[in-house]
């Protein structure tokens, strides 16, 4: 059994050991708080950190070395791939090569040949397309056998309408079955029906002109379009186009901003009009010469007064076997001048006559004024024997209603029998009953023919009715709404102002 001595000293040995624990403790938090001074050996390489090292540089430089490789191959590859590229553009330039036609149909017109013969006039003008841009082609590097695109884009029906109205075409279906046959003529060749819209034919132009200028395999572009103003702001990216794939065609005249382009402009004769319809011709009256004012005589010097006689004019109408007018005056001044006293000769003044005037629906149809049927009176016996013993049994209309008679001598007609007022009212009815020869748009203020039936729009003659089946205009009836005048034209103005409801 251990003594009290012996448990005194385990206890101090204990309390001892307590105490170097707490002393190491505290040198140990010491130590965290303040950090601990590392010796540089820990630093010192050992075999195993060399090997290690060493290892990992061959490794680096072996990815520098694969980066370089691969970014080398990867250069490579790209080159070949843009020569692919080249290659494949430079073929497909090659393979399959065009040239296209637009034409805004709605402006340029075929020639009226072509259009009256709806078959082989429809056959030929897709021919003649074909010849004209194989000729041009010829002298490029081009082969003159190369595939020809060709798109016409127009209102068919309005353009149908215009054609008759103009008579070009006897009747609308004419024309319809010359866009059928267009089409057919050739498989590369389309007449495109854009209907009816101001802008729709234009659209349709804009759209196809691009997308052929961005097709590389077209070669050249004829566009037949020149007339329209409208399309020099859509040609003008074109101008600095290498090798000049734009070709520009002409028909009716070239408008001054299309000009100014400075693209290539050619004609393809004999396929299009190169002047307006007739119901599209703008007439430009002749203005009427000018007045030039001479310097006023000086006043006369004091005569003595002598008898003085008023002479009244009277004529002698003196007629030619050739229908011309000669008129003698007698009381004339040549005639007071041969005369010893003196005469005074009374000159009235001249009466101003009133403008004429022309009116035209919106298809450009000129409107005539209401024809009165003549009564039933002697005169109408009287003329029917006069216009029996007339030569050629018919009134020339130039002479007897226009006053003048273009033909001169060479007319074929009565111009020497006079006819009373009575008559003259009974004749100007009869030339009211007739279609004029120049038509719907006939542009002469003294024409004193007819331009739709006098009878419209309530005409019931049917097809006996004179002006049903014309043969160079068709029908010539118009309806209620085409008897609305939209424009009116006076004599002595430049050009037609509308009317303002």
């Amino acid at each position: 059994m251990p003594s009290a001595q012996d448990s005194s000293n385990s206890k101090d040995e204990l309390a001892a050991q307590i105490q170097k624990w707490n002393e190491q403790d505290n040198e140990r938090h010491s130590w965290l708080r303040v950090g601990y001074p590392i010796s540089d050996d820990l630093y010192a390489p050992t075999p195993l950190t060399a090997l290690f090292s060493q290892t990992l540089q061959q490794t680096l430089e072996a990815f520098e070395k694969e980066k370089f490789h691969l970014k080398k191959e990867n250069d490579q590859l790209t080159a070949q791939n843009k020569d692919l590229k080249n290659h494949l553009k430079t073929q497909q330039k090659e393979k399959d090569p065009y040239v296209a036609v637009l034409v805004d149909g709605d402006g340029a017109k075929f020639q009226d040949s072509f259009l009256q013969d709806p078959e082989e006039g429809a056959t030929n003008a897709a021919l003649a397309i074909r010849q004209h841009v194989a000729e041009y082609v010829k002298d490029t590097d081009l082969s003159s056998d190369i595939t020809i695109f060709a798109r016409v884009f127009a209102n068919v029906k309005d353009l149908a309408h215009s054609l008759r109205l103009s008579g070009i075409v006897s009747y609308e279906d004419k024309f319809l079955k010359f866009v059928t046959n267009f089409t057919n003529a050739r498989a590369e060749f389309d007449f495109v029906d854009v209907g009816s819209g101001k802008e729709n034919a234009d659209s349709k132009m804009r759209r196809m002109l691009k997308y052929y200028h961005d097709d590389v395999r077209c070669k050249k572009i004829f566009f037949v379009a020149c007339h329209d103003a409208g399309y020099a702001h859509d040609l003008r990216p074109y101008i600095d186009d290498q090798g000049s794939r734009l070709v520009l065609v002409e028909t009716t005249p070239a408008a001054a901003r299309i000009k100014k382009l400075g693209l290539p402009i050619i004609s393809f004769d004999n396929v299009f009009h190169s002047g307006l319809l007739q119901n599209e011709t703008r007439v430009i009256p002749q203005s009427p010469p000018k007045q030039i004012s001479s310097p006023s005589p000086p006043p006369p010097r004091a005569q003595p007064p002598v008898a003085t006689t008023t002479v009244t004019a009277t004529t002698t109408t003196i007629r030619s076997g050739n229908g011309g007018i000669s008129t003698k005056y007698k009381g004339s001044y040549a005639a007071a001048g041969g005369t010893g006293s003196h005469q005074n000769i009374d000159v009235g003044p001249t009466k101003s006559r009133a403008p004429k005037i022309m009116e035209f629906n919106q298809d450009n149809v000129r409107l005539d004024p209401p024809a009165k049927m003549p009564g039933n009176t002697p005169a109408q016996d009287s003329y029917k024997r006069k216009l029996l013993e007339a030569r050629n049994q018919a009134f020339c209309n130039g002479h007897y209603l226009s006053g003048t008679c273009s033909w001169g001598p060479q007319c074929t007609r009565e111009h020497d029998t006079k006819l009373t007022p009575d008559e003259m009212v009974i004749h100007r009815y009869k030339a009211r009953s007739c279609p004029c020869f120049v038509g719907p748009g006939c542009p002469d203020f003294a024409c004193p023919m007819s331009h739709h039936c006098p009878q419209d729009p309530f005409c019931t003659r049917g097809n006996e009715c004179k002006f049903k089946n014309t043969v160079k205009f068709g029908d010539m009836h118009l309806t209620k709404a085409g008897m609305r005048p939209v424009k009116r034209w006076t004599e002595g103005c430049e050009f037609p102002e509308p009317i303002v409801i």
